[in-house]
């Protein structure tokens, strides 16, 4: 190393050469550490523990120590796994209960004639020679239960008697007859009613020609069916 010369001590030379090497080594270090700062921050970058997308989708996936996942090109689908995993429980549809047999009713039996009464009335209890009388039959059942009755035109009838009931003079069957049958269901109590207009004329079976109007007086009107017979009620002709 060359001796410092010049007007000052050489101790001063010496300090200052110091300094200057000091200076120099300094800015090597400091050169270094920032260039290797540049050349080492990509490395760094996927390991740091961000928790971004994009470090989730760069980085490798491996198993884990004691996982269960199967190794590469085994592994089940995805939407497998998690169908088992939440599959819903079975739903359970309620059945509707058959409907409840209804048994029919037992067919009504034929009403008998004890539980059968008859019954002939006229709309008025008198009338004037000449007008035409209405005239009502009345068919009841006086029993308990419903029960069924042929009530046809050829088996319902009205007649009209004399005073006493021993002559016959009138009935609605002698110049009409309608063949056939008629059943009906006779509930208890109610009633079935029949109407007519008697002429005011005597007549026959057969219907003759020749009938006479009947004069004034005191009649007896009866009601019957088939073989059961009403009792008798009074019809007053006046003149």
């Amino acid at each position: 190393m060359m001796e410092p010369t010049g007007p000052l001590p050489a101790g001063v030379y010496w300090r200052r050469r110091a300094v200057a090497a000091g200076a120099c080594v300094l800015a090597v270090v400091v050169l270094a550490w920032v260039i290797g700062g540049f050349v080492g921050s990509a490395d760094d970058e996927p390991v740091r523990g961000t928790g971004s997308s994009r470090d989730l989708a760069s980085a490798p996936s491996s198993p884990a120590v004691g996982s269960s996942r199967p190794a590469s090109g085994t592994s089940a689908p995805a939407s497998a796994t998690s169908s088992r995993r939440t599959s819903p429980a079975p739903t359970v549809t309620p059945t509707t209960p058959p409907p409840a047999t209804t048994v029919p009713p037992a067919p009504l039996k034929p009403c008998p004639d004890s539980s059968i009464k008859v019954v002939a009335k006229p709309d008025a209890p008198s009338y004037r020679v000449g007008e035409r009388p209405l005239l009502h039959l009345l068919v009841l059942n006086a029993g308990k239960v419903p029960c069924t009755r042929d009530v046809s035109h050829n088996l319902r009838e009205l007649l009209v008697h004399s005073a006493d009931g021993k002559k016959r003079l009138w009935s609605s069957n002698d110049c009409y007859q309608e063949p056939g049958t008629d059943q009906r269901v006779l509930e208890p109590g109610k009633p079935l009613t029949f109407e007519l207009r008697w002429a005011g004329r005597t007549s026959a079976p057969g219907c003759p020609v020749d009938r006479t109007r009947v004069p004034a007086g005191t009649y007896r009107v009866v009601g019957k069916l088939g073989a059961l017979t009403g009792a008798p009620t009074p019809l007053r002709l006046t003149p």
